[in-house]
């Protein structure tokens, strides 16, 4: 029989802890976003983050990571960072997602990146990306010769493109930066590239630029921010941000110097980490999912994952589809055009309400979206 209890995450024991990382590490992901000490430092950031704990006869069966929304609603911990998440559970534990989040008091949760045992899934799940990574087997050397034999002519071009970057600016240099003030370069190129695709700006919440740093300044444990930049002579053309522990980087951010994307830096960085796993301490770059475009040249692994709305089975939740269904079925009455904008409104909104923790932001966001999709419209 399984109990539930729902603490702080600064209430964690050392042994729940230890329990949890276990349950982590058996999904075979290692991924840093599934470990507690990520929870914990998003922790200190926002005051609506809760665990789940759920226990049986053997210990702790099972975790979750959450934030607590109005009305029982749950968005796993780091959203909208938490590019891959879970109801972490013990092997033999045979409760499902829906019956968890049932026990712990949650009417539903919503994912984007959900990893899960069950099959099928839960009611209201789809598959998504898959999660694509590169992951060294044996060396880094091998790494890029199978990522080569996929695609020949582009690793060749990345070759080039180096000896041209090299010859036109400067030695190249890949390393590992601690200087805050290059994190925030990077999270500048990134706002400003935030701005001229439309997307909103997931970095404008104060909470975000806080938990960056708050991992960046880690410099022990199990789960640090890691910056990697890209140089051409003393010149900052590229860098990454994002979580490390296990031997997995999971970028957040990455970007470039626009002025020097005739080099494609972006791209030459990762390509330069993958052929350097060992000196860094890596087995595993994972990128989630979607932009698949670039992401295939540096994939030899997925994961499949899984978006939508989870419900606890509760009568006010099929209620609450139901309505949710009938809205779906006025929209596809509407025609194709008014169908695609409820949808991508849709999308955005709920981009918006996973960054942006306060009233305000969230009307901020919702305004610059609808401005934008009604302009796209008038232009189609």
């Amino acid at each position: 029989m399984l109990r539930c209890e729902t603490i702080k995450a600064d209430a964690l024991s050392r042994q729940d802890r230890q329990a949890w990382a276990r349950m982590a590490q058996a999904t075979g992901l290692a991924s840093p976003l599934l470990h507690p000490e990520f929870a914990e430092a998003v922790a200190t950031t926002r005051n609506d983050v809760e665990i789940a704990l759920f226990r049986d006869a053997n210990g702790l069966a099972a975790v979750f990571a959450y934030h607590r929304r109005p009305g029982g609603f749950a968005r796993p911990i780091g959203s909208a960072f938490s590019d891959i998440h879970a109801i972490l559970r013990r092997a033999d534990v045979c409760a499902r997602d829906e019956d968890l989040l049932a026990l712990a008091g949650l009417s539903r949760a919503r994912f984007a990146a959900l990893f899960t045992p069950d099959k099928p899934p839960a009611a209201g799940l789809e598959p998504v990306g898959p999660s694509r990574a590169a992951v060294k087997r044996t060396t880094s050397q091998a790494l890029v010769a199978e990522l080569q034999a996929e695609h020949p002519k582009r690793y060749k071009d990345f070759r080039r493109r180096l000896r041209k970057l090299e010859a036109e600016h400067g030695k190249i240099s890949l390393e590992v930066s601690t200087d805050p003030a290059t994190l925030d370069e990077l999270i500048g190129w990134k706002r400003l590239q935030y701005r001229q695709t439309g997307r909103h700006d997931v970095l404008a919440p104060r909470w975000t630029a806080k938990m960056m740093h708050t991992l960046f300044a880690k410099h022990g444990g199990a789960v640090t921010g890691r910056l990697y930049t890209l140089r051409a002579g003393e010149r900052l053309i590229a860098a990454e941000y994002g979580p490390e522990g296990h031997g997995t980087f999971h970028p957040w951010l990455a970007a470039y110097d626009p002025e020097m994307s005739a080099y494609s830096p972006g791209h030459l960085l990762v390509f330069l980490l993958l052929s350097r796993m060992e000196e860094f301490g890596l087995t595993r770059y994972e990128m989630g999912t979607g932009h698949e475009d670039y992401k295939k040249y540096f994939t030899n692994h997925r994961s499949e994952l899984f978006s939508g709305v989870a419900r606890a089975p509760h009568l006010e939740e099929r209620l609450r589809e139901a309505a949710a269904q009938l809205i779906r079925a006025s929209l596809a009455l509407c025609g194709e055009r008014v169908r695609g904008f409820g949808e991508r409104i849709h999308s955005r909104i709920d981009h918006i309400a996973a960054a942006e923790i306060s009233t305000a932001g969230r009307w901020a966001g919702l305004t610059r979206a609808a401005g934008m999709l009604l302009a796209g419209q008038r232009g189609n």
